[in-house]
């Protein structure tokens, strides 16, 4: 019989959204103990928090929860809060604290005050964790935003706009570029086909892609027999990866990384940054990446709050 690799992968070519599978590491790596999965998420408030609602009135692991971090009661145990810290290179330059404060808040750098040419800033902590444990991943660290704009221009007194906008700094002059839509992250995260079936059409990929799978393992079982010692050992290995796909295809619409729903457009601020946060977990179930920067808006912004009331 002729059996070629061409043949054996013919069924993987489509990108398949699963869960981390340990058998998916590079040789190298597969006797080493990797220990929990890691991961870094850095979530931005830009107007700030009422700290007497916030910072607990006693140290150690009793202690008090303030109000506003009530809904953490069911996780205390594994909650540890961090007070006391000063980012001073985050003082501007004059008036100006909102960009200045915002574009240090991740990199502890002081930003050069400019509205346009010669911005700098420093490289942030997730592209500095990105940089060691993100190249594993599709994609090594992801920026997201519930707020657009641009980043030329000034934004406050003085700071350019890339300041006020960003908290994720690929390098001091260049911020990560930031994801703002839900729908277009949903279609970047799974692809604008899936993004654009239906459940049902979803499954019938699903099932597509099983039938691929289960034509590959017969391929490979007859090749099996054929193979010198040393050639079925590292057949072995690979079927392994395989038989994980084909467990996690069957467990269908269970899969915690089925894409679900395509987020809806032109939601209330609410649900869409409730579709945001959604989107942010599953990536993270997914292990798409193990670093996630996510800012609830800009440091400056003319945003009404009708859900609060708030109508200019």
């Amino acid at each position: 019989m002729s059996w070629t690799r061409r043949q054996f992968l013919r069924g993987l070519g489509g990108s398949l959204a699963l869960p981390f599978l340990p058998s998916l590491l590079p040789r190298a790596a597969w006797a080493a103990d990797h220990g929990p999965i890691k991961r870094f998420l850095a979530f931005y408030v830009p107007n700030g928090i009422q700290m007497v609602g916030w910072t607990p009135d006693r140290d150690g692991a009793g202690f008090d929860l303030k109000p506003i971090l009530a809904p953490m009661a069911p996780l205390q145990s594994r909650v540890r809060l961090i007070t006391g810290l000063r980012n001073d290179p985050a003082r501007p330059d004059g008036p100006g604290d909102h960009a200045a404060g915002t574009g240090s808040f991740l990199t502890a750098a002081h930003c050069y005050k400019t509205e346009g040419a010669g911005i700098r800033n420093g490289v942030s902590l997730d592209q500095v964790i990105a940089a060691a444990i993100g190249q594993e991943h599709r994609f090594s660290s992801l920026a997201l935003s519930s707020e657009g704009g641009g980043n030329a221009g000034g934004c406050d007194s003085g700071y350019s706009c890339a300041y006020s906008r960003n908290i994720s700094w690929s390098t001091a002059t260049t911020p990560a570029p930031r994801a703002t839509r839900p729908r277009v992250l949903f279609s970047r995260l799974f692809g604008s086909a899936v993004a654009n079936m239906t459940p049902e059409e979803r499954a019938r990929k699903r099932n597509q892609r099983r039938s691929l799978l289960d034509s590959v393992l017969e391929d490979a079982q007859r090749a099996h027999r054929l193979m010198s010692h040393g050639d079925a050992l590292k057949l072995d290995e690979y079927l392994n990866s395989v038989r994980e796909i084909e467990r996690q295809l069957d467990l269908g619409a269970a899969n915690i990384c089925e894409p679900g729903t395509i987020p809806d457009s032109g939601v209330e601020l609410p649900a869409y940054i409730r579709q945001m946060l959604d989107l942010v977990v599953l990536t993270l179930q997914c292990d798409m990446t193990p670093v996630i920067t996510y800012m609830l808006g800009n440091a400056g912004s003319n945003r009404p709050m009708p859900h609060l009331g708030i109508a200019e």
